[in-house]
């Protein structure tokens, strides 16, 4: 059973980036919406919107380090500052190189922000709490993602207040890490790995990653631009986002359980085929149709599903003291991936429409599955290790850094004391 004074220790960080998502649950969607309000061309808005992902890539692949000299508090207390700053600027500088540049440093600094978060939960944590607390981190942080998009519906008379309301937020975040009495948790290297090395190891992962990249930055990213312009209230728009991500968070646990009953690559592939269909089907249905919310929570409920499970399959073919550079890995991919997912969409949203935008994202997601089945049924499934059950999302705009101290985990350098004390997945 978990002790209250094992979560201690982290609450501070959890509330911290619990308060962040709650900006970010709305942030992107008003971004989307203000580009299309701002009449930019679908080719800049599908820059402006695929910026976000590029500064998180970016930062994914470089922050790491940066914390390794400067400490948690430090990391995460100037990112917050950074990215609140370039918020208040946004409604200010209103033109597309401006909006370019600010969703960089946005992404960047977000990127940071949860790699400061969940770096220091697993470091913190106990082996035999790990699970449980991550469980909770990620309820906390989804439930307020969702929530967030429901702020959408506030007053904005002058057109800054919701970014403002936004920057607001990542300032508040600062005061519960700042003022934590916490002991910050010193990080150890971890082994490389190359994308050469891990495509070879998991090419099923792999190809997860970005099909899950492409699908979910070019739906988040363009549904509220889209709706923008059909003159969708903006209370429509926000409960529509909110039952895609609700839709991710209710699908996580009976997902994981079942991917640690079955071979993963399938139970991938069967949560793609319900992409592809819901996909298909939403397809066919207007914004006013009320049966498009159901579709909707299942869409989002497979398209967040398959980039966990993939995660695991990944940790399943790799040494354990290699599990946060595979996470680091797979970041990095779907990070590439989310940022031509807006560019892809705007182009084929201008040609055949928001039709053509859910057909794709089938498509996409039926290659992934011939691809998934062909491995499985060709290659032997590799022995599933046991792990606490750790809910991961991709979307985040979010896809969150699990990453795991594995001489915390296991005593040692050689390797896991036993198989229970593994992490993550």
């Amino acid at each position: 059973m978990l002790r209250f004074s094992a979560i201690l220790p982290i609450t501070a960080i959890i509330i911290g980036i619990a308060i962040v998502q709650l900006a970010n649950g709305f942030l992107g969607t008003l971004v989307s919406m203000s580009s299309a309000a701002a009449g930019f061309s679908p080719a800049v808005m599908g820059i402006v919107l695929a910026a976000y992902f590029g500064g998180y890539t970016i930062g994914a692949a470089t922050m790491a380090s940066l914390l390794q000299r400067v400490g948690h508090i430090r990391l995460f207390a100037a990112l917050a500052g950074l990215v609140a700053a370039s918020i208040a600027l946004q409604p200010m500088l209103i033109g597309p190189l401006a909006w370019i540049v600010i969703r960089i440093v946005t992404g960047l600094g977000c990127a940071g922000l949860f790699i400061a978060a969940e770096s220091w939960l697993n470091a913190t944590a106990e082996p035999q709490s790990r699970g449980s607390i991550f469980a909770i981190y990620m309820v906390a942080t989804n439930a307020c993602f969702g929530a967030g998009q429901f702020l959408l519906n506030m007053p904005a008379p002058g057109g800054f207040e919701l970014f403002s309301l936004a920057a607001a937020l990542f300032c508040l975040a600062l005061v519960p890490v700042s003022l934590t009495r916490s002991a910050q948790p010193k990080l150890v290297q971890s082994p490389r790995l190359r994308l050469k090395e891990l495509r070879r190891l998991a090419p099923v992962a792999f190809a997860g990653c970005v099909t899950t990249g492409l699908v979910s930055s070019t739906f988040y990213s363009l549904l509220p631009a889209y709706a923008q312009t059909q003159g969708v209230p903006d209370s429509s728009v926000s409960t529509f986002i909110a039952t895609a991500v609700f839709g991710g968070l209710a699908f996580q646990v009976p997902v994981g359980r079942l991917s640690d009953r079955f071979d993963r690559r399938l139970v991938a592939a069967l949560l793609a085929g319900g992409l592809l269909v819901a996909a298909l089907f939403i397809a066919m249905l207007s914004l006013s149709n009320g049966l498009i919310f159901l579709v909707t929570f299942l869409l989002g409920g497979f398209m967040s599903t398959i980039y966990p499970v993939c995660v695991a399959h990944a940790h399943d073919r790799v040494e354990p003291d290699k599990v946060l550079a595979v996470s680091g890995q797979l970041i990095l991919i779907h990070g590439i991936a989310s940022f031509f997912g807006p560019i892809i969409g705007t182009t084929i949203l201008g040609q055949a429409g928001i039709g053509g935008v859910y057909v794709f994202m089938a498509v996409v997601a039926g290659l992934f599955v011939a691809a998934a089945i062909w491995r499985a049924f060709w290659v032997e499934a590799p022995e599933q290790k046991e792990r606490p059950f750790v809910i991961l999302t991709e979307r985040m705009g979010q896809p969150l850094a699990h990453v795991a101290d594995e001489e915390k985990v296991t005593g040692n350098e050689a390797g896991p004391a036993n198989e229970d004390e593994v992490p993550v997945r």
